[in-house]
């Protein structure tokens, strides 16, 4: 990918997905969302409505050491995801991180202050490399948008982060969220 990104082993989807569970499926306020949205569950929110849309499935899964997280992410790209669209992309389909962390509305972000502050380095933040490149996170969002703000800000992030970063042939991701299950 480039000398920040170096691949420690194949990472298979079901891992992947274990890691989003890790992340928010374990949280009662992800799984009232999922009930609120017509699903019976988080994990089936999330397959139906995200994971299979991007063919998460379908692509090639790597386990990556990224030094410098904060500045290896300025370049990435925030998933189009409804709720950002509207909220923090001006409508269109997405951001690059470098822009994301110039906005008052993501720098002032308490969940992204914290995360500054205290980072959960044992998290993992997925992401796919479309078929031109660009990379896009599907998962871990304000992790993500904590880490450019770090580098904008020019916080030093001390050590390295894993990522699970997929090889995907898609060459656009549909936009998603804030859907239901029928």
């Amino acid at each position: 990918m480039d000398e920040q990104i170096k691949l420690i082993r194949q990472y298979e989807w079901e891992e992947v997905f274990l890691s989003w569970y890790k992340n928010e499926g374990e949280r009662e306020s992800w799984n009232q969302l999922a009930k609120e949205r017509g699903f019976a569950s988080w994990a089936e929110w999330r397959l139906k409505g995200y994971a299979r849309r991007f063919e998460c499935e379908k692509a090639k899964w790597g386990f990556y050491e990224v030094s410098n997280p904060s500045e290896a992410v300025l370049n990435w790209f925030g998933g189009p995801f409804r709720t950002w669209i509207e909220r923090h992309y001006d409508g269109e389909k997405t951001k690059s991180f470098s822009e994301l962390a110039s906005r008052s509305d993501i720098i002032n972000h308490t969940a992204v202050r914290s995360m500054m502050e205290n980072y959960p380095k044992e998290s993992v933040i997925s992401a796919l490399k479309l078929s031109d490149g660009r990379i896009f996170v599907v998962e871990g969002m304000h992790r993500t948008c904590a880490l450019a703000v770090m580098a904008k800000e020019r916080k030093p992030f001390s050590g390295k982060l894993v990522f699970a970063i997929g090889n995907s042939q898609m060459s656009e991701l549909p936009a998603v969220g804030q859907n239901t299950s029928k």
